[in-house]
């Protein structure tokens, strides 16, 4: 899935000629291991700035 590789959701809209961006999310499937990921790195991100804070 483009999502998965850094493809804007924006982008994947416009390329699937929707007009609505609420009609691409009802075709995204995003695979479990991606949003795990995501939200590990959400995860350290957030960890890094507040142990600098």
């Amino acid at each position: 899935m483009a999502l998965e590789t850094g493809m804007a959701l924006e982008a994947v809209q416009a390329q699937a000629g929707h007009r609505s961006i609420e009609s691409t999310r009802i075709y995204i499937h995003l695979a479990n291991s991606w949003l795990v990921e995501q939200y590990l790195q959400a995860s350290a991100a957030i960890d890094a700035d507040r142990a600098g804070s």
